[in-house]
């Protein structure tokens, strides 16, 4: 289905386990190079948190000097494993969180989003390792995640290795991310980004 998002999720806190992800998965597919990206996500919502009563992770990113939004609808990880549409949107010419705030709410609405007046929650900052990885009749992106989650004046640091599927055999992407969690014994992760930089929100807003 156009813009449905299929991943796998495993955490990466275990000593070089991003390196020891990239060892792996390159003895099990064609790799390509590396791409390095300086990812910095911000994850907004209205004042009566509509977003996240809706189960919406709404976001503005901003990569490379280039800034978009996405929205994508949240669904439980089970296995690993998580399927969700995803929705992104330009912001030509943008080169600031206000220059984006402004720019949505001149918009107003985009795929039936209320998006004026849209308040910071909490930001995520990624340092990612990002591989096209070609195995059988599917192409996945391998993205080797170190980032630091910013809310409520504090700072976690996290790493996570993510599998998505971005063309072909949803058979041979489900077996390549099998033969990963066999060789490589990592567990996968329960709850992803937004959810653990909720549940912190909620946790520390109340202290």
């Amino acid at each position: 289905m156009k813009n449905l998002e299929t991943e796998f999720k495993w955490e990466g806190s275990s000593p070089r386990s991003l390196a020891r992800a990239r060892q792996i998965f390159g003895t099990l597919g064609k790799l390509s190079l590396p791409a390095y990206l300086r990812i910095c996500d911000i994850y907004l919502d209205h004042a009566d948190e509509r977003f996240a009563k809706e189960k919406i992770a709404f976001r503005v990113r901003k990569v490379n000097q280039k800034w978009e939004a996405t929205f994508k609808t949240r669904s439980e990880i089970k296995n690993g494993k998580a399927v969700r549409r995803e929705e992104t949107l330009a912001l030509p010419h943008v080169r600031n969180l206000a220059q984006a705030l402004a720019f949505l709410t001149q918009k107003k609405m985009w795929k039936k989003l209320d998006v004026r007046e849209l308040q910071k929650r909490f930001v995520l900052k990624n340092r990612r390792q990002s591989f096209n990885l070609a195995y059988k009749k599917c192409v996945a992106e391998l993205a080797l995640d170190n980032f630091c989650i910013f809310v409520c004046g504090r700072e976690v640091k996290m790493k996570e290795i993510e599998l998505e599927l971005k063309r072909g055999s949803m058979q041979d992407f489900e077996e390549l991310a099998a033969q990963f969690t066999a060789k490589s014994e990592f567990a996968f992760s329960d709850i992803s980004k937004v959810r653990t930089a909720e549940t912190l929100r909620k946790l520390w807003s109340k202290q």
